[in-house]
């Protein structure tokens, strides 16, 4: 299946590059987002690479946006 992961917080919208996951990888995947928010994050954008440290997490919604289900 193609993901990305999306962060919104009140500095805005961030989009992670698109990644093909097996259905193992997503669920263990939605298991360590569980605690993300205990930071730091790194996320690999489309135009670049993000850290995002913990006080910023705590006010913050990850997603885990499913683009394509095989």
């Amino acid at each position: 299946m193609k993901i990305n992961f999306k962060l919104k917080n009140d500095l805005g919208e961030f989009v992670s590059e698109t990644m093909t996951v097996s259905e193992t990888q997503y669920k263990e995947l939605i298991e360590i987002s569980k605690t993300f928010y205990l930071g730091p994050y790194e996320m690999y954008l489309t135009s670049g690479y993000m850290v995002v440290p913990p006080e910023i997490l705590k006010k913050s919604i990850l997603i885990i946006e499913v683009i394509e289900w095989t």
